[in-house]
């Protein structure tokens, strides 16, 4: 079955209503149109908040890839009697669909704070591949989700590469880890893909005079049919966006990734990137070798979504 599943937060919840599509809003956002299924009707201020935070991620989704990733989506609204989003599911079967879980008390605060949206809409984005690279799929939902709220100016950079800082090491490789194609730990699969990523945007970066970032490689698989909807072999994704960056850096860095360990020294690439965390707090050292780098991941874009 072509389907992508996140269980990023899952929780037990008690959920509210049962018939889908009994409450539908349309959106339309970056080429793309948004069906917002809402299991129950919620009350009109719920209504106004939910729809924001979908408008807000489906923004932020578009500055990154310069269009919304599908043409059309549907996004299933689920309730139950308490506050956050706790669980998350997107798939490519019989159309690109999200399915997602809201508490019924929450605030615009809440809804603020939220990455699952986001995350879900970037797995939009992406070819499902053979379980075995499912890590990629998973790792690149969480690298790009807080760059691009980054760059419609919804997250500070401090926030985003203070999470990395706390959340890569997460990803490093433990006694007995075979690559990342043969050890789906939940680290492995999330921030292991993560620091993939995180390191592919870094070398084009470096190997294209910083003209093109990881950005230009996912644009280009999602210009070449690269949805959800599609099932590719990985191979096939990483060359796309190798030939997009001109540097075959996706393809060499999962060669040495795939099946063995690769260690990474995250001090040493803080350093090098000019991040630092002092008193709790992460400031910037922009006179650091890789500094220009950092800024131009992470930097807002000015950019007019529709």
């Amino acid at each position: 079955m072509m389907a992508r599943r996140t269980f990023a937060g899952l929780m037990a919840v008690v959920v509210i209503g049962h018939a889908w599509a009994a409450d539908i809003e349309d959106l339309k956002i970056g080429g793309g149109d948004i069906a917002v299924d809402f299991d129950s009707p919620p009350a009109p201020p719920l209504r106004k908040l939910v729809l924001d935070w979908v408008t807000t991620s489906a923004k932020a989704v578009t500055i990154y890839y310069q269009k919304f990733p599908v043409s059309n989506v549907h996004i299933h609204i689920l309730f139950f009697d308490g506050r956050g989003v706790h669980s998350g599911f997107t798939s490519g079967w019989n159309g690109p669909s999200i399915r997602i879980v809201v508490g019924i008390r929450n605030s615009a605060t809440d809804f603020a704070a939220d990455w699952m949206m986001t995350h879900e809409m970037v797995h939009l984005a992406f070819p499902s591949v053979a379980e075995t690279h499912h890590w990629i799929e998973e790792g690149s939902a969480t690298y790009v989700e807080p760059i691009a709220r980054a760059r419609a100016g919804d997250l500070t950079p401090e926030r985003i590469w203070g999470d990395l800082v706390d959340g890569l090491p997460k990803g490093l490789p433990a006694a007995g880890d075979r690559g990342l194609d043969f050890t789906p730990t939940w680290g492995r699969t999330y921030w292991g893909g993560a620091l993939f990523c995180l390191q592919a945007d870094i070398d084009i970066r470096k190997r294209t005079g910083n003209r093109k970032g990881l950005e230009d490689a996912l644009r280009a698989v999602l210009a070449a049919g690269g949805t959800i909807e599609a099932e590719w072999p990985l191979t096939k994704t990483l060359q796309i966006g190798d030939d997009a960056t001109g540097v075959p850096v996706l393809t060499e860095l999962y060669e040495k990734m795939k099946g063995s360990p690769s260690p990474v020294d995250l001090e040493a690439l803080w350093k090098e990137l000019g991040v630092e965390r002092k008193k709790g707090q992460i400031q910037f050292n922009d006179s650091a070798p890789l500094a220009r780098i950092r800024r131009a991941i992470t930097s807002p874009k000015s950019a007019s979504v529709r």
